[in-house]
């Protein structure tokens, strides 16, 4: 008789297992129960054979299952969660990319308590890990919002997606640089090296995603949860309307119509033609899938801003500048239109004004022009 809990005894519910298929579950799962029972009866003080109470094991393996799952959703499904994973969860909690539900990052408190659970993962693995970022309830209370955009970063960052990762033309190329375009062309399109044709160089360069991706946040302020929720099935071309069904939509449980402009109909609708012909997209009905076939979340979808910002040559020294800032960006430009916090919380979906205003920032324009004063 085994003296491992069982699956049912452990604190993370069926529907937290979804991502997995029927082996990965069973084999995470009872990874997760003996951690249970290895912090229940000696996680607290391992050379003294002490645990935790119940309520306190129930805790932190809800707190590391909230870090697999980032960890899922960034790297890709493993139920082999070692060093090298921890060190990743460590560095996201610092750069902020592992947030809250609600998109916000966590309290520096909050990122101690991933730490010490994640000391406990790696004392059962039998591992003595010494973590590259530490934090303390006792740190300062630091300014953790995002920060908006310019009105003319928003519209470089437009640009730069339509150019973003163009390739040269297949013609001009020598064997040895073909050979090497396609390596980074099958990686783009998830294929072998060697089934990547001619013809892929033109899908490349011709591609709507990430412009569609990124004019249609700029202009709604897509949350990262909302990315990876949307459907094509909700688009409307006759009204150039998404279609958001009540409960889908993250914090408001209203339905929500979103009216595009000509111009951001016309990049999605360009990407929706394009998507309908893409093997990796059958079967599926999200707007957007990662090179890796997986929706996006807000940790791959800070990578491409990153790297579009680059392109754009956005400074962001002495700024946070991350998916959410584009929210932030409308948020700001509409109060300083309308000076009116009921239409800031109706365009962003708040549910109340005290809500809209955390999206409400001095504009940028200003801070410039009051330091170039100086």
């Amino acid at each position: 008789m085994s003296s491992l809990r069982t699956e049912s005894e452990h604190p993370v519910s069926a529907d937290q297992l979804a991502p997995l298929n029927e082996r990965q579950r069973k084999v995470y799962s009872a990874k997760l129960a003996r951690f249970s029972t290895y912090l229940e009866t000696e996680g607290k003080e391992p050379k003294r054979s002490i645990g935790y109470s119940d309520g306190a094991v129930t805790e932190r393996v809800s707190r590391f299952h909230r870090a697999v799952k980032w960890l899922w959703s960034t790297e890709g499904i493993t139920t082999e969660i070692g060093i090298e994973d921890v060190d990743k969860i460590n560095n996201a909690l610092e750069e902020d990319r592992l947030q809250k539900l609600d998109g916000e990052p966590y309290v520096e408190g909050s990122k101690r308590k991933f730490n010490d659970v994640l000391r406990n993962w790696c004392a059962f693995l039998g591992e003595d890990w010494q973590p590259e970022y530490e934090f303390s309830d006792d740190a300062p209370a630091k300014e953790n919002r995002p920060d908006p955009f310019r009105k003319e970063e928003l519209k470089r960052l437009t640009e730069a997606a339509l150019t973003y990762k163009t390739i040269p033309s297949y013609n001009n190329l020598s064997p040895d640089e073909r050979d090497r375009w396609k390596a980074h062309i099958a990686q783009e399109l998830g294929k072998p090296k060697e089934d990547v044709r001619p013809a892929d160089w033109d899908h490349i360069n011709h591609s709507w995603k990430i412009p569609s991706l990124v004019r249609t946040s700029r202009g709604h302020g897509w949350r990262p949860d909302l990315v990876r929720r949307l459907k094509v099935q909700w688009y409307d071309s006759k009204t150039q309307t998404i279609h958001i069904p009540a409960g889908e939509a993250p914090k408001n449980d209203a339905p929500w119509n979103v009216e595009l402009t000509d111009e951001e109909a016309l990049y999605l609708e360009n990407w929706l033609d394009q998507r309908e012909l893409m093997e990796r997209y059958d079967g599926r009905d999200e707007i957007w899938l990662n090179r890796k076939a997986n929706p996006y979340d807000s940790g791959p979808l800070n990578d491409l801003l990153d790297n579009l910002m680059e392109e754009a040559d956005i400074e962001t020294r002495g700024r946070k500048l991350v998916w959410y800032s584009f929210r932030h960006s409308i948020g700001t430009y509409v109060y300083d239109e309308y000076r009116d916090l009921e239409i800031v919380a109706e365009q962003l979906r708040q549910t109340t004004t005290s809500a809209a205003s955390k999206y409400v920032h001095k504009l940028p324009e200003l801070k410039r022009e009051a330091a170039e004063l100086m």
